[in-house]
Formats: structure tokens, sequence, C-alpha cells
């Protein structure tokens, strides 16, 4: 088992050289088992959520050169679905981030993730400028671990709901920082109240969102699909 969230939390604190962050958060895949019967079947392959994000750090590094990225990613989603693909996937992870001069910082809960994303604008702990999620959603919740982990024989997602969005200050934030979900159907709810509670503006799909063609993700092909906030 990899190093619990403290790891995480010691590469978070090593500091910036500018006041501000890009925060990219990477949701976990969901279970082959669980996913093998149905007909619309979800992450055949294991790695949207890495590789969209690695994709996006090369967008960024062009835009951005200065600013420093934090790469968040849900451990436990990789630790399962390696057991079930007999593969290490943090060997995998850790070896692309490295191509992209990143560290993963792993968080196993949502109060894991809240603490790291709570900001106080000291240079250990920099304001957030921009956040990007890339996993799982419905109009309510980010959800980390889709069809992935079960609880006394019912699928359990792990997920962060509207109602837990007040433990996400917008203090820790940047004025004009900019937030995006590209989870499916985000630009529906979830959006709308991250905006009245964080108090930053988030894009979010209305509809689904596709990543099978590997790079950033786009909206389905389905009727009605747009970006919201």
């Amino acid at each position: 088992m990899r190093a619990p969230v403290l790891l995480g939390l010691m590469i978070l604190l090593a500091g910036s050289l500018r006041g501000e962050d890009i925060v990219l958060i990477s949701g976990g895949p969901a279970l082959r088992a669980h996913e093998r019967f149905k007909t619309a079947s979800h992450d055949k392959y294991w790695g949207n959520f890495i590789d969209s994000a690695l994709a996006r750090v090369q967008e960024l590094r062009k835009e951005l050169p200065k600013d420093r990225v934090t790469w968040l990613v849900f451990r436990p989603g990789y630790a399962t679905r390696g057991e079930d693909d007999k593969q290490d996937y943090f060997k995998i992870i850790e070896e692309r981030g490295q191509k992209h001069g990143l560290v993963p910082v792993y968080f196993d809960n949502k109060d894991q993730l809240f603490k790291l994303l709570r900001r106080d604008g000291s240079p250990e702990r920099p304001k957030i400028a921009r956040l990007e999620y890339y996993g799982h959603s419905n109009k309510k919740c980010w959800m980390f671990d889709y069809s992935n982990r079960v609880d006394g024989g019912a699928l359990e997602p792990l997920v962060v709901h509207v109602d837990d969005l007040e433990n996400i200050s917008g203090s820790s934030f940047t004025p004009n920082a900019t937030c995006v979900s590209y989870g499916c159907h985000s630009g529906e709810e979830f959006s709308q109240r991250w905006r009245m509670i964080v108090g930053r503006p988030m894009v979010g799909a209305i509809g689904k969102t596709d990543y099978s063609d590997g790079g950033m993700p786009k909206l389905s092909d389905g009727k009605g699909g747009s970006w919201a906030y």
C-alpha cells in the first residue's frame, strides 16, 4: 500500500515559486467485475482520468509556464482496479507523472481532499488559481469510486455531494479562479451549487462527457450537450 495522504501533504507543502497553484483532480475508474454485463459499460481502459489530466498539464505548461501544478489522485480506485487487472497501476501513474515533472498526491476520501484544498495564501499553502476535475459524476456529485467499492452487498460510490461543498472555502481560491468539472452532468446542478457555496464559477457539462478518444474529454454526441456554469 502506498503511503497515505501525509506523503501527499508533504509534497503539497513543499512550496511554490508563485503565490498561486493549479490543482488537477483525477477520480478513480470503475471495476470491470461490475461492468462486464452492462449494456453501456464504463472504463474499459483504466487510465482515462489519468491521461486526460496529464494531457491538460501539457496545455497548461504552454499557457502558464511559471505556475505550479498539483495533481491529486484518488488512491483506492487504482488499488482495487489494479488488483482486478493484476497490474501495479501506481507504478504506471508515477512513471507517467514523472515525464511531466509531476508527483501524484494521493487521497483516500473526501475529508482528505478537503484538507488538501484548504489554503491560506502562504508560500506553504498557496491559493488555488485553477481547479479541474477529471472523473465520474452526476448532477449532484463527484463520484471518485464509480461501481468500485462494495459495502453490504451494494455498490457504494465515494462522492463529494453538493451538500458537502460547505467544506470547501472560497477563501482558498484566488478572486478570479477558474474551476472546471469534466464529469458527466456537472453543469446541471453541481456547478451552480459550487458557485453559490464556494463563491467561484465552475464550468460543467449539460449531458455526458466522453473520454474514449484519449486526451481531453469532450461532450458526448447525444443531442443537447453543452458546457454551462
